[in-house]
């Protein structure tokens, strides 16, 4: 879990950056945003064509790696990226019959054609009714950043210390100091250790115990 106090709207974001909301949309939960262009023949009622959709797509990601907040209550003197991931589905040749489709590491197959991450600290949920703008913001009819309801959360870059879970360990077997480190995926293989059952090829991390 990583501390946070500050809740983004996603859609007043994209709103105050002019994109229009039925060529532009944004799906988000917790510190993750997917963001979906309105791509003609992809989309039910797509209106955005192909050329259109690649300037969108840069416009957007430009826009999310522009977002830095400097208030000083919040950012302590510094300029802080609002955003700390941010991924691109990529992008064939026009004429390519998988134009808006195509994958990556970061980008499957239903992702958004923008994804991104949140920098630790800021979070899309916990919007308070009415909105409470913070201080030192300028007062908008449409705040993007404002104070939240709850002030946790989990879901960031997966490679934070703070997103790392606590692993207990206790019995007459158990030496302190003598485990390291415990990774999520070392679990399952632990267990298969204990029961002597070979893990399956696609079975990822080791026993903590030889």
């Amino acid at each position: 879990m990583g501390e946070w106090l500050k809740t983004v709207s996603i859609n007043n974001f994209l709103q105050n950056q002019g994109f229009d909301p039925n060529k532009v949309r944004a799906v988000s939960s917790g510190p993750a945003v997917n963001i979906y262009i309105n791509l003609k023949g992809r989309e039910p009622n797509g209106n955005v064509s192909r050329e259109e959709y690649i300037t969108l797509q840069h416009k957007v990601a430009d826009a999310l790696k522009s977002f830095v907040d400097s208030n000083p209550y919040y950012a302590y003197g510094n300029s802080v990226p609002v955003f700390d991931k941010i991924y691109t589905r990529p992008i064939p040749e026009l004429n390519d019959p998988s134009f808006g489709l195509s994958t990556s590491d970061f980008i499957g197959q239903d992702s958004g054609d923008v994804f991104a991450l949140l920098t630790e600290g800021y979070n899309f949920d916990g919007v308070q009714t009415p909105v409470v703008q913070r201080l030192g913001d300028s007062v908008s009819s449409s705040p993007v950043l404002s104070v939240p309801n709850f002030y946790g959360a989990h879901g960031y870059d997966p490679t934070l210390p703070n997103m790392s879970a606590i692993f207990y360990a206790a019995g007459p077997d158990i030496q302190p100091g003598k485990l390291e480190q415990v990774r999520n995926i070392d679990i399952a293989p632990t267990i298969l250790r204990l029961l002597n059952v070979n893990p399956a090829p696609t079975v990822q991390g080791k026993a903590i115990f030889e």
